[in-house]
């Protein structure tokens, strides 16, 4: 097969440039072609070389931090502000200012910053969005390459709208400040789109790249298809409470997929061939991660500070939520000191209730393929949509009992209703989600409360409050949303900061 050339886009006078850092190990993974947009947007390789370079960019690092190691790295800061992940020390201090929940509400950090790694993602698609039609070549290779770009951009600002806007509230006006909605090339700075319009354009592009992925075959799992796009339509869906397209969508996106089994569950959830991934990443052998992959602070196995001093727990609340013969209880080790159970390496430590969820290739590489979507989760959607539907409690308990039944061979059909039976669906989804980024973005959409179960040490399946110091926050209020990158805000008149 004729070997395509990957090519990192960034918005900088039409030139295609290998993204800046000072961090020398990311300069020596980093691509090297710089090219002019204008010859690579001249025949179809060169842009098949860009949608390519594109989706490498899901997990290269971002700038000199190593918290902004690849869009892995947004989901595990979420994570790190939810309710079931557990810091069991400080480590060496990564992300504990995000688990404090002082990091996302200062303009100045280094985790608002998916704002720009966000927006130089759109920024690079919107390249390919707007060059791709003219280009010489088959109709049907020209629209699979532009249903992706369409894709990435309705999902880059999905996330965007969810950080740093006020909540969409299903049935309401939303004409709240949003984000702006960037559908062109330019350096203009633009003022924010309420919610209501960031939404309906994300519905667009995602109607648009799903006819554009018509019979389009992908050569592996990181390229995004139809059922990609109808797991993201899925996902937006249910933030906004349109529950029977949030169902419909979930279903078609799961056609075709198959549960893991028992051994493979146990296997770290790191592998793109994991026949549960709809969209996943795959990071080749030549593309070492060093510190900045999630693996290097979600594993067990691989020999950083922050897992030889901290590895992260579940909670014993959640944990007991779990049935003893549900195979993701295998996950968690309620007596890790006891038991010597599961494997750290000879200088670590070990807490209760710790995780091997996930696993790094091994203890010197800390690469991992990373799940963005995957089956399970489609499930619960079209489960927790159905159980909000009048009438259609019955179709939910059935969806909720194929996933189930596959966890737990014991679990019997639910006889829940009601408030209930939603509530039993949200429990699956935290057991399922642990650690894959939807605790917090979940709390925000239901408007919940972070609730924070405590004790007074480490290892007890609890926050430690010396440690969280935030372990309660009411629903509802400006804490719930990002700020804006102060640079940002410096640089653009037409745009609103995010009130105190």
């Amino acid at each position: 097969m004729k070997k395509i050339k990957l090519y990192i886009l960034a918005l900088a006078a039409g030139v295609l440039l290998v993204p800046q850092s000072c961090n020398k190990e990311y300069l020596e993974t980093a691509p090297t072609d710089q090219l002019s947009a204008s010859l690579v947007f001249n025949s179809l390789t060169g842009a098949w070389g860009a949608i390519n370079g594109v989706h490498r960019t899901m997990y290269i690092q971002y700038n000199s931090s190593q918290s902004n190691g690849g869009f892995a790295g947004m989901y595990l800061n979420l994570d790190m502000m939810g309710t079931d992940v557990v810091f069991n020390t400080t480590a060496n201090g990564w992300f504990l200012a995000t688990y404090r929940w002082t990091d996302h509400r200062n303009d100045r950090s280094t985790l608002v910053l998916w704002w720009n790694n966000l927006y130089r993602l759109i920024s690079n698609v919107n390249q390919i969005i707007t060059q791709i039609d003219a280009i010489p070549g088959p109709d049907a290779e020209k629209n699979a390459v532009k249903g992706q770009a369409l894709a990435y951009r309705a999902w880059a600002h999905f996330m965007l709208v969810q950080l740093y806007a006020d909540r969409y509230v299903p049935g309401g006006p939303n004409a709240q400040a949003g984000v702006p909605y960037m559908e062109e090339i330019t350096f203009e700075g633009k003022a924010r789109n309420t919610v209501a319009e960031v939404y309906t354009k994300i519905n667009a592009d995602l109607t648009a790249a799903l006819t554009a992925l018509e019979g389009y075959t992908r050569a592996n799992k990181s390229h995004i298809n139809k059922s990609v796009v109808q797991a993201i339509q899925a996902q937006v869906a249910l933030v906004q409470g349109n529950w029977d397209k949030a169902a419909t969508s979930a279903n078609a996106a799961r056609q075709g997929y198959s549960f893991m089994s028992a051994a493979q569950h146990l296997e770290g959830y790191s592998k793109q061939a994991n026949p549960e991934n709809i969209w996943a990443s795959y990071v080749q052998e030549d593309q070492t991660m060093y510190f900045y992959s999630f693996y290097a602070y979600m594993s067990n196995n691989f020999n950083s500070t922050a897992i030889r001093q901290s590895p992260k727990s579940i909670t014993k609340v959640l944990y007991d939520k779990i049935a003893a013969t549900d195979v993701r209880r295998g996950f968690w080790y309620p007596n890790a000191v006891a038991d010597k159970q599961p494997f750290v390496q000879s200088n670590g430590v070990r807490f209760n209730y710790m995780s091997s969820k996930f696993q790094a290739i091994s203890s010197s590489d800390s690469r991992g393929d990373f799940p963005w979507i995957r089956v399970a989760e489609m499930y619960l959607i079209e489960a927790e949509a159905l159980a909000r539907q009048t009438g259609k409690e019955e179709q939910a308990k059935d969806v909720l009992f194929l996933l189930a039944k596959n966890r737990d061979p014991q679990y019997v059909r639910s006889a829940n209703t009601g408030q209930a039976l939603i509530d039993e669906i949200l429990t699956q989804r935290r057991i399922e989600m642990w650690g894959e980024g939807r605790n917090w973005t979940d709390l925000k959409r239901l408007n919940l409360p972070l609730v924070r179960p405590t004790a007074a040490n480490a290892g007890q399946g609890a926050h430690v409050e010396s440690f969280a110091t935030v372990v309660n926050v009411p629903a509802g209020g400006t804490i719930w949303t990002w700020k804006i990158p102060k640079s940002e805000i410096d640089t653009n008149p037409n745009l609103e900061q995010n009130p105190e």
